[in-house]
């Protein structure tokens, strides 16, 4: 069937994943002194809390910084939970910066005729802030797992995203970084998955992460344009 959506991955596809940069501990470090948190047990939490928190299981940022403070004995002053809750969605805003060239060919994938969908795992802070960034108005529709409590490769996750394109999966290609076995779970759907190298950090040079995809592999968004034109 040909296709007639291109459905992508977020983090290091899009965007610079700034969460698996070097500076990300010092940011923790800076969150936990706003709690008046040791910083090792502060980080500890905050890192084993992402699934629950990608997965929508607290309602909100504050409602994890405060679990994380039930969990240490410490009830956090809500001044200090404002204060980490806004420094962390200040980072995501930061770090929902455009890859190089992903709204030049997101703009013209849409020109020529395809559907655009987006399919996301993250925590509370990025469907917060999505409708800032110039992503919002280049995808038909866009699912986060924080929204819909469902995280890749879960073929339920896919399926809301197809649904609300309207579209089966045969007629998509699916572009991402090959992170939390997406790459498998879009062929599952009868999707066309594509291997792009991942943008992990502004700082560091394009790596690919899953070495061994028999698939099409991009190096640049470009890539994706002249897929498609082929």
């Amino acid at each position: 069937m040909a296709i007639k959506a291109v459905i992508f991955d977020l983090f290091g596809t899009l965007v610079y994943d700034k969460f698996s940069s070097d500076k990300y501990p010092l940011f923790l470090s800076r969150l936990s002194s706003t709690l008046g948190l040791k910083e090792t047990e502060f980080t500890a939490l905050w890192q084993a809390s992402y699934q629950d928190r990608a997965l929508g299981k607290y309602e909100s940022l504050q409602d994890n910084l405060r679990w994380i403070g039930d969990q240490l004995g410490r009830p956090l002053e809500p001044n200090a939970v404002e204060e980490a809750a806004s420094a962390i969605v200040d980072l995501t805003r930061q770090a929902l910066t455009p890859r190089d060239q992903a709204i030049e060919v997101l703009y013209q994938i849409r020109l020529m005729g395809y559907k655009t969908g987006l399919i996301s795992d993250c925590g509370p802070a990025v469907p917060l802030i999505w409708n800032e960034t110039p992503f919002a108005r280049l995808f038909d529709h866009t699912v986060f797992s924080c929204k819909e409590k469902l995280k890749k490769p879960d073929p339920k996750y896919y399926r809301i995203l197809l649904d609300r394109l309207e579209v089966p999966g045969s007629a998509c290609l699916y572009v991402g970084d090959g992170h939390s076995g997406e790459l498998d779970g879009a062929k599952a759907m009868g999707m066309k998955p594509a291997l792009i190298w991942s943008a992990i950090d502004t700082d560091e040079p394009e790596r690919l992460v899953v070495k061994d995809w028999p698939g099409p592999t991009f190096k640049i968004l470009t890539e994706v344009v002249d897929l498609l034109r082929s």
